[in-house]
C-alpha cells in the first residue's frame, strides 16, 4: 500500500478548501444584488412579509438560505451538502498530513 506524502495531502487539503470556497461564493451570490428581479427571473414570487419573518435566514453563513418565498430557495440544493463534504474532506486531509508527518519524523530517526 503507498502513502502519500505531507505535501500531496496539503495539496488536496487545498484544493478542498478552494472547493469550500468556490461553493460558498456561489451560495452567497444566490440572490444576486437586487432579490426582486432574481426571483421575478426564477418565476417566483417575492413574498415581503416571510422575508420579513425570517430576516435573518439570508445573511447566515450556514446553512445558506435566500428565499423568494416559504416555497422557493434561490440557493441550490447542492449548496449546502457541498460545504459540509468539502469541510470534512480537509480537516480529514489535514490531518493525513500530520501523520505523514509524524511518520517521517519517526521514521529519520
Amino acid at each position: 500500500m503507498t502513502r502519500l506524502r505531507p505535501r500531496a495531502w496539503l495539496g488536496l487539503a487545498l484544493l478542498a478548501v478552494l472547493a469550500f470556497g468556490f461553493t460558498a461564493f456561489i451560495g452567497a451570490w444566490a440572490g444576486g444584488k437586487d432579490i426582486d428581479e432574481t426571483c421575478a427571473a426564477a418565476g417566483q414570487p417575492l413574498d415581503q412579509s416571510y422575508r420579513a419573518t425570517h430576516w435573518q435566514e439570508p445573511g447566515q453563513f450556514f446553512p445558506m438560505h435566500n428565499r423568494c418565498n416559504a416555497d422557493y430557495d434561490l440557493v441550490p440544493g447542492w449548496v449546502n451538502p457541498a460545504l459540509v463534504i468539502f469541510a470534512v474532506v480537509a480537516v480529514a486531509c489535514l490531518a493525513g498530513a500530520a501523520v505523514a508527518i509524524t511518520r517521517l519524523i519517526r521514521n529519520s530517526r
